[in-house]
């Protein structure tokens, strides 16, 4: 009987990847499972996707991913299209798609989840060329995932944003931007504008708690203060999860997303990856992903929507 292959992808400068830890060990744990496994340790980001698109060409089962949601988002694209599932084990500073997935942080205990597990398609965001597995943003937060420190974030994790973003705090403030969603222009002053594939933002918040990753569209929210007691008010009903009905809000569905005002920061998956002018596209079910077995997790499990756009409140679900 043929064994089953995978490739095991560690990235080394992840938070919580040891750096003195012997990853032949569940290298040999996958043998005596049945799953001839193939050890890389990538030296760049470009050697990552270059690795994840050679598990694919492989016909691998899995491609096992040692790191954070970065290291997962550059693994996308070397998987995206293909049939060779990803398999997250979560050793980043946020961990948001395995919080959002329910995949647990032990090493051990995340291998064993995929292998009794079960492999589902997602859809994928493109910011250009640029992957995303979870969500983009531009505007304030985006400066602050350009501006943290690594260091801090190794030592601190998620936190190390929320420092940041107190310490850009006087930089909050909206702009004019021109954009569009699936062709319906808009001039907006905004402050940031989250393009969501999942719900989770930071693993604390949700801008979008409605979102689904199989559903073919983006849900969007574009934050518009006009002053600080604005601020302070939009950020107590994100925390409260009473976002979608706030008068500074706009909100909505759509497939692709356009911002051409051009300098405004851009992240995608905690990442900073530029300026616009961007376009964002969604590529339904491109990617193949390894999740624990039983019932869908909510970012793949919810109700259907239609694609649409609002000013001051999210689209409810569409009668059947």
């Amino acid at each position: 009987m043929a064994l089953d292959s995978a490739t095991l992808m560690v990235n080394p400068a992840a938070r919580g990847v040891p750096s003195h830890y012997d990853w032949t060990r569940p290298q040999r744990f996958l043998l005596k499972r049945g799953i001839e496994t193939r050890l890389v340790i990538p030296s760049s980001p470009e050697d990552a996707r270059c690795e994840a698109a050679q598990s694919a060409r492989a016909g691998d089962r899995w491609l096992f991913v040692v790191g954070g949601d970065g290291s997962l988002r550059v693994a996308a694209a070397g998987l995206a299209g293909s049939q060779t599932a990803l398999a997250a084990l979560p050793m980043g500073t946020v961990n948001v798609w395995a919080r959002e997935t329910s995949i647990p942080p032990k090493l051990k205990a995340a291998l064993e989840t995929h292998l009794s597990g079960r492999i589902e398609r997602i859809d994928i965001g493109r910011a250009g060329d640029e992957p995303f597995l979870l969500m983009a943003s531009a505007g304030w937060d985006a400066v602050v995932a350009r501006d943290v420190s690594p260091s801090l974030k190794r030592k601190l994790g998620d936190l190390a944003y929320v420092l940041q973003g107190i310490r850009s705090v006087r930089q909050l403030h909206g702009q004019p931007v021109e954009w569009s969603a699936d062709g319906h222009r808009s001039h907006s002053h905004i402050a940031t504008m989250v393009i969501s594939n999942t719900r989770l933002y930071g693993g604390r918040v949700m801008f979008t708690p409605d979102a689904r990753a199989t559903d073919g569209v983006f849900d969007y929210v574009a934050l518009m203060p006009r002053h600080p007691g604005d601020t302070i008010g939009l950020a107590v009903r994100l925390v409260m999860r009473r976002l979608s009905h706030a008068l500074r809000v706009k909100s909505g569905r759509a497939r692709a997303i356009s911002i051409d005002t051009p300098g405004i920061a851009v992240q995608l998956d905690g990442d900073y990856v530029g300026e616009t002018p961007m376009t964002f596209t969604i590529e339904p079910r491109a990617l193949a992903v390894s999740l624990p077995g039983g019932p869908l997790p909510a970012i793949l499990a919810a109700p259907a929507f239609e694609p649409h756009a609002t000013d001051g409140a999210m689209w409810q679900p569409q009668p059947a």
